[in-house]
């Protein structure tokens, strides 16, 4: 048996297609065999064994400089890849993109200061010589999403089962709504001023669809007509200027398994630089000697078109010889030979190339018209996707569309709002219910909060409150973080950080509180709880701590266990969280709009109409004013905007844990900060935990100024100039781009229960400076959704539900009536178009 196509799966990293094979359609699948010891490495004129050259890789003779010598090629190649990866951990894709969508994979690895031999080497031994030119982000793109080692999969009887248990599928649904018309090659796809698409086949006949998907590859759609014309100026350059790439196969059939006798290879792969490249061999035990086919050769760009200008039987010939040249214990190999069999993927007419490559700016300036909609005829395929060269591309481009149009509606969980509770919820809810399907709507992009005080890299973790019932569900937030580390893959310690752990210090002799509480009863709190505080005095204070400037009458209180949440490093890892579950959907820039109660309660956004069969949960961070309007109940929340401070750190800073400080008489003194700036190592961080004028906070983030107050800017500085000038520039300091908003209760708690109204079908979570607790909110919130469960006896977070209650004091006021705003029935006529759409929609 032989793949043409596609002939390896990394389904971990690939959840739609691993839902499909594994979960949807039930494939039986083995583990494909990617390299073997004892295979070939034949590179210069000189033959070793994998195993040799991986022992030592200087042996081909590559006038590599001193540092490069005695490293592999993935060796090199994963240094070099390090510099992006940081970029991508410090500032997300985009940052990534910005930096680095210039170069081709050559340039970059020159400016990672690679020789032009360490290039050479690397570029023959991967196959990816004639791939120097292509842009850089497909390879950057697969050193962050593949982890190390991931394993790789086939369908155990021919890839091609796939295709099949979707063609099957297709001629189950009822009704034939779903049919595939064979042998019908398109010439003309017209849109009309209707907005129907007419479709012209070859042999003249045409029918009319209200929607229309191109799934055919850009090398392909090139020669569709597609009018009128003027429409289709932006797609027809895209189309014409995406780098399609060519790739090619030679297989040999043997009878006797060869390369297992008189080679002991069991599977995976030799490289070479003859013209053949790349050789696999079928997995092979001692129950299967009675031959196989080997793919003798696999090539792709200019190594493919070398290939396609021989005749068949003159490519499977010279296959042949180079394959006894390399395989010197089985030279009389052509004993067993059986044919061979070549194909060429862009002399293929109905897909004319593999896949797509990117070059240099192709990523910034091609990815939007190629999967751009042309009114109600849409684009799909992985050349419209990141994940080139992948099935994975193709089905999320599908899914992407099907969003587009409206296909997919139905939901079991609709969440709205994407910053870490509501993603963590989904996630959390994913692993409790297996099946369920869930859908996060958020108006932005997903944790990306510039509104809310997730927008800073680094957020306050601390086990000690006033509230005992706080301090408990923090420590219960502990292994939850941990558990999400080990989840995306990360080390203890890269979300969650208590190296240095947290330093309470300031006035203790004062009776005032403020929105994080007093000292006093926190120090009530480490007690009644034996959270192992340490209590310090002034003297005590200045010795351990002498980046601060202590009073005399100052006391302490540290902890060993609290620290800081790396908020980039949590985003990080949701997002990888998420990317590999197929049932939790992201609907990004969508806005929420209105609700309606029903059996099925119908959510309204500004793209249209999708439905929650059994809870919406509304997570809304800094928008909880307006949803509380939105239905009608008055909630007494306001917001406080604050501004991000960063000071330089002197040469001889020392390392300092994270802190609270307040001087207990003031409440425009309370400051909270971290030992370095995440994005910089040469800069604290430091925020004021007040506004200007508390009678006047913010009530919605429409008000945000995003201007620095100087009042606070001045309450900053003479904090700073009066205890931390033998740590920092007090000169030398600057604030983010952006400003934070901080969402308080009244009574400075937090929120979670059912919007009144709603027939606890729709819960919010609102309230705090809650990082902290995203994990802990997030298994409440899944439980609440489910079952009810944490409202009952006999959950652990029972005891705690009274604390997030809408009907504590002075939480909400039923005597006050807003207007019933938004609450409107979406059209009738949109839900038919929708409902009526997969009706006329055809496979072509």
């Amino acid at each position: 048996m032989a793949e043409l196509g596609p002939m390896r799966f990394p389904l971990a990293s690939h959840p739609y297609l691993n839902n499909l094979i594994r979960e949807r359609y039930k494939l039986n699948i083995s583990e494909f065999s990617n390299s073997d010891d004892h295979a070939y490495t034949y590179i210069n004129g000189i033959l070793v064994t994998n195993k040799e050259a991986n022992e030592n890789p200087d042996i081909f003779q590559f006038n590599r400089t001193e540092n490069e010598r005695g490293k592999t090629p993935g060796q090199l190649t994963s240094e070099a890849f390090r510099h992006a990866y940081e970029t991508y951990l410090t500032g997300g894709w985009s940052e990534v993109l910005k930096q680095w969508d210039s170069y081709s994979f050559q340039s970059y690895l020159y400016k990672m200061n690679l020789s032009r031999a360490a290039v050479d080497f690397a570029a023959v031994s991967g196959n990816y010589e004639t791939d120097l030119f292509t842009s850089i982000m497909g390879s950057i793109r697969n050193t962050i999403v593949f982890s190390a080692g991931s394993a790789l999969y086939r369908i155990s009887g021919g890839n091609d089962l796939l295709a099949e248990s979707m063609v099957n599928e297709c001629k189950t649904i009822e009704s034939n709504r779903c049919s595939i018309l064979y042998s019908s090659p398109i010439s003309d796809v017209k849109l009309m001023e209707s907005n129907k698409i007419q479709l012209s086949l070859d042999n003249g006949t045409s029918q009319m669809f209200d929607i229309a998907i191109v799934a055919t590859p850009p090398t392909v759609t090139q020669f569709f007509n597609f009018e009128p014309r003027s429409l289709f100026i932006q797609k027809y350059l895209a189309l014409r200027r995406v780098q399609y790439n060519c790739a090619s196969k030679i297989f040999l059939f043997f009878n006797v398994s060869w390369w297992y006798t008189q080679e002991n290879i069991r599977g995976g792969s030799s490289t070479t630089d003859l013209p053949i490249r790349s050789i696999y061999y079928p997995s092979t035990t001692s129950n299967q000697t009675d031959g196989g086919t080997v793919l003798a050769s696999y090539t792709r760009s200019q190594n493919s078109m070398i290939w396609q200008s021989l005749s068949e039987s003159d490519a499977i010939e010279l296959a042949l010889k180079q394959l006894i040249q390399i395989h010197r214990n089985s030279s009389n190999m052509r004993n067993y030979f059986q044919g061979g069999k070549v194909k060429h993927w862009c002399q293929d007419p109905f897909v004319r190339g593999s896949f797509a490559l990117f070059i240099p700016f192709q990523e910034t300036e091609l990815i939007d018209p190629l999967q751009a909609s042309i009114s109600n005829i849409h684009f799909i395929g992985e050349y419209t996707s990141l994940f080139h060269g992948w099935i994975e591309g193709a089905l999320s481009s599908a899914v992407r569309t099907a969003h587009a149009i409206g296909l997919e509606t139905t939901f079991d969980v609709v969440i709205i709002g994407g910053g870490p509770i509501g993603v963590i919820t989904a996630i959390n809810l994913s692993q409790k219910q297996t099946n369920l399907r869930i859908a996060i709507i958020e108006k932005g992009t997903i944790l990306n909060s510039d509104d809310s005080s997730s927008s800073f890299d680094q957020r306050q973790f601390r086990q000690i409150y006033n509230e005992i019932y706080l301090a408990e569900l923090a420590n219960m937030s502990i292994p939850l973080w941990r558990q999400l580390e080990q989840t995306a893959n990360m080390s203890i310690g890269s979300i969650l950080n208590t190296d240095n752990g947290f330093l309470f210090f300031g006035d203790f002799n004062t009776n005032q509180t403020t929105v994080d509480g007093d000292f006093i009863s926190m120090k009530n709190t480490c007690e009644h709880l034996r959270l192992g505080c340490e209590y310090l005095n002034s003297t005590q204070l200045k010795i351990r701590y002498s980046a601060f400037t202590f009073p005399t009458h100052y006391q302490g209180i540290f902890h060993s266990h609290s620290g800081y949440i790396n908020v980039k490093a949590l985003f990080i890892a949701l997002r990888r969280i998420i990317s590999l579950n197929p049932n939790i959907v992201i609907r990004e820039n969508e806005e929420f709009i209105s609700l309606k109660l029903d059996n099925q309660t119908q959510i309204i956004t500004d793209r249209g109409t999708l439905y929650a069969s059994q809870k919406v949960l509304f997570v809304p961070g800094s928008y909880a004013k307006n949803i509380s309007d939105l239905f009608n109940f008055y909630l007494n929340i306001t917001l406080w905007e604050i501004p991000i401070y960063h000071f330089r750190l002197l040469s001889n800073s020392t390392q300092i844990p994270t802190w609270l400080s307040w001087d207990g008489h003031d409440l425009q003194s309370l400051f909270t900060g971290f030992t370095s700036s995440l994005s910089s190592t040469d800069y604290i961080t430091l925020l004021p935990r007040f506004i200007k004028d508390f009678s006047k906070p913010l009530m919605y983030p429409s008000q945000k100024k995003n201007i620095i107050d100087t009042f606070l800017t001045q309450k900053v500085i003479a904090w700073v100039s009066r205890y931390m000038t033998t740590e920092v520039n007090v000169s030398d300091y600057y604030w983010s781009s952006t400003t934070c908003l901080a969402t308080f209760l009244s009574d400075n708690g937090f929120l979670l229960d059912y919007i009144p109204g709603t027939n606890r079908k729709a819960l919010i979570q609102a309230g705090g400076w809650g990082m902290e607790f995203a994990p802990v909110w997030g298994d409440i919130l899944s439980d609440v959704i489910l079952l009810d469960q944490a409202t009952n006896t006999s959950s652990k977070y029972s005891k705690y539900m009274q604390y997030f209650s809408l009907s504590r004091f002075n939480r909400t006021d039923e005597n006050i009536v807003l207007p019933n705003e938004g609450l409107q029935t979406v059209p009738a006529y949109i839900i038919i178009i929708v409902l009526l759409l997969s009706n006329y929609l055809k496979i072509f």
